[in-house]
């Protein structure tokens, strides 16, 4: 009689269990083999004892903040005080620590709704962050605001060794990804099929960048893309190229959320040219729309443009949707669901998708209403 194997539990057995919208995702990220569920452990860990994964794919920490702190020269406290002094000098990083504050005043009123996850390393006795580092500066953030006199603990689910599909999922419920933090997101998903660690030292940008070095990626690695994020392979090639960036050009990519179509433009050029071309889309994004790019000369009068007359907004918006909705309709019935997901994805702030969907009903309600009254069509 043949012996039966042991079943060899991985991460990939691991079922979440808080609600979110995206539980589906993550769930088919997550089957587990011949059926069966893996066994959880939920702790509580004080935040000294945990360490973000340096290699997240979406980053929080400000680049140099998080240097220091992944080099140990300042503990998560520490990391917290200099990101609060920053955010008071730097608009962007207040509104990110902001909405850290927020979600840890929460935890004081309602809990931890969610556990973080992770595992334990032997080598460092730290509990590692595979899902959570907003949860966990959010936490350590409220206490150095309010001064807490007792460290925050986390409620942590213990897995045996951390997935990056995990990783990205759980990003996309966060906030919509700039087109840098895609293509880390992009890159971090081959690189874990691939078998490639980062070296020891190896920064995350240039751990990142040897995805997009590599000049034929395989089919399966491919297909395990495109089944996380629902994106082409043309699109995938689109975003590693990104990552060719210097890591000081990327960063500030970043910062200013430049799209990948201009990123994609600027990489046509010869490298010398990129950072000319990354500060000219930064300049471009922050001139208002009607002022001219070159300032008009006493010699060469520039000639007013005529004004166009106004749209009423409720045809200009009916004609943005034309488009969108005509693509809908080419797709399969199966197809929706995953364009939901994605659209949510965009939309990111679960309020947002509700007032969403909201509207859309509304829409659709009128529009059957106006197919049922056999109107003709006003605009013919």
């Amino acid at each position: 009689m043949a012996r039966r194997r042991k079943p060899q539990w991985s991460a990939d057995d691991f079922q979440p269990t808080a609600d979110t919208q995206y539980d589906d995702l993550l769930q088919r990220a997550a089957e587990p083999v011949g059926g069966r569920k893996a066994r959880k452990r939920v702790t509580r860990v004080p935040v000294t004892q945990i360490l973000p994964d340096p290699y997240q794919p979406r980053p929080l920490l400000p680049p140099e903040i998080k240097r220091d702190f992944f080099a140990g020269a300042l503990n998560c406290f520490e990391a917290a005080r200099a990101w609060l002094a920053l955010a008071e000098q730097e608009p962007a990083e207040a509104e990110r620590v902001h909405a850290l504050l927020h979600m840890g005043s929460s935890f004081q009123e309602h809990g931890q709704i969610k556990p973080v996850t992770g595992y334990w390393d032997a080598q460092t006795r730290r509990f590692i962050l595979e899902t959570g580092e907003r949860r966990f500066w959010a936490a350590v953030l409220q206490a150095v605001q309010q001064g807490a006199a007792e460290e925050p603990q986390l409620e942590a689910l213990v897995v045996e060794r951390p997935s990056r599909a995990r990783q990205v999922l759980e990003n996309i419920t966060a906030e919509p990804p700039s087109a840098v933090m895609r293509a880390r997101e992009i890159a971090a998903l081959v690189l874990e099929q691939m078998g490639i660690l980062p070296e020891t030292g190896e920064s995350d940008f240039a751990y990142y960048r040897r995805a997009a070095e590599i000049r034929r990626l395989p089919s399966e690695v491919v297909q395990h893309v495109q089944q996380v994020l629902g994106m082409s392979r043309r699109y995938i090639r689109y975003y590693l190229q990104i990552l060719l960036l210097p890591d000081d050009l990327l960063l500030l990519a970043d910062r200013y959320r430049l799209t990948e179509g201009a990123l994609r433009e600027v990489l046509k050029g010869a490298p010398e040219t990129w950072e000319e071309g990354i500060k000219m889309l930064i300049s471009a994004q922050a001139r208002p729309e009607d002022e001219a790019p070159v300032a008009a000369t006493k010699e060469t009068p520039r000639k007013a443009r005529p004004r166009r007359a106004q749209l009423d907004p409720r045809l200009s918006v009916a004609r943005r949707m034309r488009t969108p909705v005509r693509t809908l309709l080419r797709l399969e019935s199966d197809d929706v669901p995953k364009v939901a997901e994605h659209f949510a994805a965009e939309l990111g702030d679960p309020a947002t998708v509700r007032q969403a969907a909201e509207a859309l009903e509304a829409l659709a309600a009128h529009l059957r209403a106006w197919v049922e009254a056999g109107e003709e069509n006003p605009l013919a």
